[in-house]
């Protein structure tokens, strides 16, 4: 019977013409399919799955990348399904699933937006190695505060099979925390002194981040093409994964080089007058926005550094004071910003006593004629929103694509602008 309701909805998506009315049945049957993917995902984890380690990786931030540097890592590549972060209900399922049994390691990623989701994900994976990214702000609305969304994020770890282990961030303070209640053991990476798998002098280029990775008493020169400091988290994290899985230093490093930036994450798109823009668009919490200036400011051999900035995503109280903050550090890196969404307002409280010039613009289209005018060759733009503003299409118009879709807020939550068959289309407003 199951069987058959999913052959007469592939039927019905591939007759569909509409893309709107495909994503709104993808999204539809994600959440109708999902009771009975978590009961076959239970009897895989017990039957034929039973021998395979399962790797998930929870966090407020940096999950999409830490899974494709994993997956890396483990398996030599990344497929491209992993961009989309379809990381929720059925999909969580469908994803363990599509990687077959006969893989050693299967990697995927969970996120959650509301209470006794975590749990559920846990018993239905039962995952053997948990990575935590980092705990930030994002949903805490819904779950009556960031304690409480903490230690819901926490529950993958507790479903841990036995002899399953944790990979932590080392540097949050939170994860840190959350993570000693749980007497688990734990393999650590970031920048502090105590991590086990750490970096050290951190060079950030528009096109990639070069360092030097330490671990057991070693260390080794290391060239990515990931931008950022948050970007070689991701890439200790999978060294990490690695080295539990019995892989040496030489084979992970040589894999994890030829990662490309996740697209939508601090990736690099060469404009047409020679300048660079870095779309980091796909989110944007408080923390993900500060953590982008940082690199922007870090960046080393640019001409001026421009920065694009959309709406918060889910401000913490007191949201004014968030946009203040957030306004007066771009002030302190950028040559030059451009506040586009309606609380542009926000931020000029915080740009207001710099002295940095502000733009304002009223659409993607005006944000795109203003820049196309005032950069140069060597110039840097760090382009980051709310994923709903799309603020992508600023990078892809000044790269000189055929953009005519002119929606304010975009209800196509995991698609790319770049791939969105409605780029093109005009009547997408």
């Amino acid at each position: 019977m199951i069987l058959h309701k999913f052959r007469a909805a592939a039927r019905l998506f591939h007759e569909m013409r509409d893309f709107q009315a495909r994503v709104a049945l993808c999204n539809k049957l994600n959440f109708q399919f999902w009771s009975k993917v978590h009961v076959w995902v239970m009897r895989y984890r017990s039957t034929i799955g039973r021998r395979q380690r399962v790797v998930v990786v929870v966090g407020s931030l940096g999950k999409t990348t830490t899974t494709r540097a994993i997956m890396t890592a483990l398996h030599g590549h990344a497929p491209e399904w992993i961009h989309r972060a379809d990381n929720c209900f059925a999909l969580v399922g469908i994803n363990l699933l599509r990687q077959g049994p006969w893989k050693r390691f299967a990697v995927l990623e969970v996120g959650i937006g509301w209470p006794g989701q975590m749990g559920t994900y846990a018993a239905m994976l039962r995952p053997d190695l948990v990575v935590l990214t980092a705990l930030a702000t994002d949903h805490q609305v819904n779950f009556g505060g960031t304690e409480k969304l903490w230690q819901e994020k926490a529950l993958m770890i507790r479903g841990l099979r036995d002899g399953g282990a944790a990979i932590i961030n080392g540097d949050d303070e939170n994860v840190r925390r959350v993570v000693r209640e749980l007497a688990t053991h734990t393999i650590s990476y970031g920048f502090s002194e105590g991590c086990d798998i750490s970096a050290r002098g951190i060079a950030v280029s528009p096109n990639g981040t070069a360092f030097t990775l330490i671990a057991e008493g070693q260390s080794w020169p290391v060239r990515s093409q990931l931008v950022g400091r948050e970007s070689v988290r991701a890439l200790l994290a999978a060294v990490a994964a690695g080295r539990m899985a019995g892989l040496d230093f030489g084979t992970l490093l040589a894999r994890l080089s030829r990662l490309p930036p996740t697209p939508g994450r601090m990736q690099p798109v060469p404009l047409a007058n020679g300048a660079v823009a870095i779309c980091d668009d796909f989110k944007a919490s408080v923390e993900s926005i500060h953590a982008a200036l940082d690199v922007l400011g870090q960046m080393q051999t640019v001409n001026r550094r421009i920065v694009v900035l959309g709406e918060i995503y889910h401000p913490p109280r007191p949201r004014v004071a968030r946009y203040v903050a957030v306004g007066r550090q771009a002030a302190s890196v950028a040559d030059r910003v451009v506040l586009v969404g309606r609380r542009a307002g926000l931020y000029r409280l915080g740009l207001a006593d710099a002295g940095c010039p502000v733009d304002v613009a009223s659409s993607v289209v005006e944000a795109a004629a203003l820049l196309r005018e005032q950069l140069r060759p060597g110039d840097v733009v760090l382009i980051k929103g709310r994923g709903e503003q799309k603020l992508a299409r600023i990078a892809l118009m000044l790269a000189g694509h055929d953009v005519r879709c002119r929606r304010v807020f975009c209800t196509y939550d995991n698609v790319l602008c770049a791939v969105c068959p409605q780029l093109s289309d005009a009547r997408s407003a």
